[in-house]
């Protein structure tokens, strides 16, 4: 063999195993991106994009303390926190909004997951007693404010968590309005036991589904209800502690239950917190502040209390709304939701309204 002859053989031997030197570390840098792409096994793309976003959720998890069993659980939760903040970012860009969307502790969860953890499957119909001295109609009364909030007036608790595991919002909002009105009649604010009504109340279904209405009627029939101290909130279903149930707190005579429209809940509110029941779905997942205007129905699925209501800076008119998924979520746990929309109120606010009487 010539010596140009060994010379090119030498360097056809020499490309081959360049090529699979190329090869190994490839398959090298991969496993090591899937092993080590980050502190939760997620796997970081070449893009920049793609690991900006995954240094986002990596600080989402350390803030909200949240941890995958599996790393096939962890990349899937990173491409729905993905999808959420697109949705958020590209919502906030179109502009004319009098609100905002932003990341908070749902943001790994996609809307069906959102609302089987955090809302009912639907409230209750309506079922209005008869008699009339269960009807309040204000049509007569005229003078309410232009704007109330009861939280200044210190007749308002502050924002409670229900949790992902219970759907009792129609716990929350009896024991907050009966707080409020308490507050109101004696002065004295004291945070009473949600748990008492879910696991006492033979009326509701505890962690599954419950009506404010029905909580107001097992509170007058129980004598009253005990304080969150004395019967603490667990986030499940118990047996019932008939002990700490009978160490009454605060006590109600009676309740009402309002007509439906935006007027009959303005003059309620005037005069003490409402109850009220609304849609929550949609982009309200990821509310964080501003008057919310945006698309609802009136499938209703959660309750909430109003504890006020008035304009902003621009005299977009809102109504004031106490929401039970911790401080976390909306303005502090707080959503203001467009008022004077029509005569059943955005997300239906106005079309299924109660509060207690002292």
């Amino acid at each position: 063999m010539t010596i140009m002859a060994l010379s090119r053989a030498a360097a056809s031997r020499g490309f081959f195993f360049a090529l699979i030197l190329v090869a190994c570390c490839s398959l090298m840098l991969q496993a090591a991106a899937a092993a080590g792409g980050g502190a939760d096994g997620v796997v970081v793309g070449a893009d920049g994009d793609n690991k900006l976003m995954m240094d986002r959720f990596l600080r989402w998890q350390a803030t909200y303390n949240r941890s995958y069993p599996t790393a096939e659980e962890r990349q899937r939760r990173f491409q729905v926190y993905r999808r959420n903040m697109e949705h958020i970012e590209a919502t906030n860009r179109a502009g004319n909004l009098t609100y905002t969307l932003g990341e908070n502790q749902f943001a790994d969860l996609t809307e069906e997951e959102f609302l089987d953890l955090y809302t009912m499957k639907g409230m209750p119909p309506v079922r209005r007693d008869a008699g009339k001295k269960q009807q309040a109609n204000f049509s007569s009364v005229v003078d309410a404010p232009t704007s109330v909030d009861w939280r200044s007036r210190g007749a308002v608790t502050p924002i409670k968590n229900q949790g992902p595991s219970c759907s009792s919002c129609w716990a929350f909002v009896t024991a907050a309005t009966i707080e409020s009105i308490t507050q109101i009649r004696t002065g004295k604010l004291v945070s009473l036991s949600e748990q008492e009504l879910i696991d006492c109340d033979p009326y509701d279904g505890g962690c599954n589904l419950g009506y404010f209405v029905n909580g107001y009627k097992w509170v007058i029939q129980n004598g009253g209800l005990t304080t969150e101290a004395n019967y603490p909130y667990q986030a499940r279903r118990y047996q019932c502690n008939r002990s700490k149930a009978g160490q009454r707190a605060a006590r109600i005579s009676n309740y009402r239950q309002l007509p439906q429209g935006e007027a009959q809940l303005q003059q309620a509110v005037a005069q003490q917190p409402v109850a009220a029941a609304i849609e929550m779905g949609g982009s309200l997942q990821f509310y964080s502040g501003g008057v919310w205007s945006g698309q609802c129905g009136t499938r209703m699925n959660h309750a909430i209390t109003v504890v006020g209501y008035g304009a902003d800076s621009s005299g977009v008119k809102y109504w004031l709304v106490k929401n039970s998924w911790g401080q976390t979520w909306g303005e502090r746990g707080y959503l203001r939701m467009r008022k004077d929309v029509r005569q059943g109120g955005l997300c239906g606010i106005a079309l299924d309204l109660a509060y207690p009487i002292v």
